[in-house]
């Protein structure tokens, strides 16, 4: 039966909500269903092979899910939900989104009667941004059924980037877009494909401070990109144009202190001009396949757990950190590993304001038209597939498995070992050999696979590097600008924990979980090859990545960053301390792998 776009989007949802929760919150208790079903009283029909069961002792409770896909490393695939009803002591089928109501509920109560010291219960906004992400990926799935467009499943960088329909694979509201209306996401919402333009301001040059490190200054890239398209158009010698995304733009002109300088003639709003702009998956980066640069811009909604800010830190951090990258033998070495570095910015300087709103990041273009097919995030790769579908990589290892006559599985293993060559080992050793650590989730992690495996993989995000204290020196001695971008420099101890989640926890494992839930591959063989090259890499490493991966394969648990109880507390990573979300620690798979008999009773 064809199901609608709120019936799969209800179920993505229920999916990240309850798999976060058990992470998180409560593992539940896992039974098979034979068991399952002979000690409990008046069951609907059951058809998956485990039940796990949910206590919420705060509401007295009981609610249990039938497991359809049970993942080592990944997301669990969730079916049939009941909730017990003592009164008649029968279980009965429960609305979806009811159940994840009644799940906030019990966060909301075991803050309250915990006192929750320093972290707050925020229910009222969990369940409003649950609601609002719910109902547009529901918005999102409805175009995408209507489109009925090809299913490539290789695109070229920008389809890839517009095809996240699902959102985050671990995240409570992987959707939730606060403070952008529904008219708007027409143009400014990547997965409906919109395109843009940008809307630019004249700026007197006294209050504007840009940098770049390439051969033009940022105000010139700028002045070059309008002039292509508008030859005619002709540059104050006081003044510099500034681009802003559209929302970001009628944000500024509320703000008093533009509304005085547009008032005093430092400022003057052009409007929207020059060429055509569409959203990458972060929303607030723009692309256009026939411009040297992309730009990164402040916008006024809350994405996920944040609101996007570029902090002046960062906009220093991009270049410093591609000055490094130059300077350094790593990415000539490591040939198949790339970093998009963002190598200019121009802002506003107003008095008295750490940020203006200003703040536009340029970042490199390594996709233009023509050097943009099979250029693919990995959360594409992964992401889960619309019904009577399959995921992009299930077709990427079938497309291969028939031209070269080989099994999905071998065709699995060297893709998979190809994946690894060029991702996840330079990363481990740019670590281990500079101290490097790389915020490397999925949507920061784009690979070439225009030859169908793997052969370039590219990271992005200059929000994302964590330079360890102990390298520091020897850091500086190689970029001493350094020393202005003192927020880089991070303890071991806490690098240990981030680079754990987003180079294991949100890139690795999802693709091993993919590969297992496709029937590609079983899960237990990429575990174990994967273990296997790490105990090679602690042998060889000799520098700070050598305690680390000692770590990844020892300790009985590993650092996992709560999306769930981030966004019940409604910590803002931006604006917090270190910008720092609530972590906890979730059992190791390398160590589970071991022990099955263990995780045949819980999660």
């Amino acid at each position: 039966m064809q199901q609608t776009a709120k019936q799969i989007a209800e179920n993505a949802t229920f999916q990240a909500f309850i798999n976060c929760y058990i992470r998180e919150v409560n593992s539940g208790h896992l039974v098979r269903r034979e068991k399952w079903i002979k000690e409990q009283p008046l069951t609907p029909l059951i058809t998956e092979a485990h039940m796990l069961e949910l206590e919420l002792p705060m509401q007295n409770s009981r609610f249990a899910f039938g497991v359809e896909y049970k993942s080592l490393v990944g997301r669990h695939r969730f079916g049939i939900a009941l909730k017990y009803c003592t009164q008649q002591q029968k279980w009965f089928v429960e609305d979806r989104l009811t159940i994840l109501i009644i799940l906030i509920q019990e966060l909301h109560l075991m803050a309250k009667a915990n006192g929750c010291s320093g972290l707050y219960s925020h229910f009222d906004e969990l369940i409003f941004r649950l609601m609002e992400s719910y109902q547009t990926m529901a918005n999102y799935i409805e175009k995408s059924l209507e489109d009925k467009k090809e299913d490539r499943m290789i695109a070229t960088f920008i389809e890839a980037e517009q095809s996240l329909v699902f959102g985050h694979w671990l995240h409570p509201t992987p959707k939730s877009r606060q403070g952008m209306a529904n008219w708007q996401q027409t143009n400014f919402a990547p997965e409906l494909q919109g395109s843009f333009q940008l809307h630019y301001f004249h700026v007197d040059r006294q209050m504007v401070k840009e940098s770049s490190i390439l051969e033009k200054s940022a105000s010139e890239l700028i002045s070059q990109s309008i002039t292509k398209l508008h030859p005619d158009f002709v540059m104050s010698k006081k003044d510099y144009l500034i681009p802003m995304h559209p929302l970001q733009a009628q944000w500024l002109l509320q703000q008093q202190y533009v509304k005085k300088a547009l008032a005093e003639g430092l400022i003057k709003y052009e409007g929207a001009m020059g060429s055509f702009y569409t959203a990458t998956s972060s929303i607030r980066t723009v692309y256009s396949a026939n411009e040297e640069m992309m730009y990164k811009f402040s916008i006024p909604v809350k994405i996920t757990n944040s609101l996007r800010v570029n902090r002046k830190h960062e906009l220093k951090a991009g270049i410093v950190m591609a000055q490094l990258m130059n300077k350094i033998d790593f990415l000539q070495k490591y040939s198949s590993f790339r970093m998009i570095d963002d190598p200019a910015y121009i802002t506003v300087e107003f008095p008295n304001q750490e940020e203006s709103g200003f703040e536009v990041i340029f970042r490199s273009n390594e996709f233009p038209q023509g050097k943009d097919e099979g250029i693919c995030m990995l959360a594409a790769l992964v992401q889960e597939p619309l019904q009577s579908e399959k995921s992009k990589l299930y077709q990427l290892i079938l497309k291969i498995s028939q031209s070269e006559c080989r099994s999905v599985e071998s065709v699995s293993l060297d893709w998979f070992e190809a994946y690894w060559k060029c991702a996840i080992e330079p990363a481990l050793r740019l670590y281990d050999e500079y101290g490097i650590a790389l915020e490397a989730h999925q949507q920061n992690s784009v690979l070439d696979i225009s030859s169908d495996y793997p052969t370039t993989y590219y990271y992005r995000d200059n929000q994302g590097y964590y330079l360890s204290k102990k390298y520091k020196k020897r850091l500086l001695v190689i970029e001493p600008t350094l020393c202005e971008t003192e927020e880089l420099f991070y303890e071991d101890t806490l690098i240990h924990d981030r680079f754990t989640y987003y180079l294991f926890m949100n890139q690795l494992f999802p693709l091993i979980a993919r590969f297992g839930e496709d029937q590609l591959i079983n899960e237990k063989v990429l575990l174990k090859w994967s273990m296997n090259q790490l105990q090679l890499l602690e042998k060889e490493f000799a520098g700070l990545g050598k305690e680390f991966v000692r770590n990844i394969l020892k300790q009985e648990k590993l650092a996992f960053k709560a999306n769930l109880l981030t966004r019940f507390h409604d910590v803002d990573e931006l604006e917090a301390e270190l910008e720092q979300a609530v972590y906890t620690k979730i059992p190791n798979p390398f160590i589970l792998h071991y022990e099955e008999a263990e995780y045949a009773t819980t999660f």
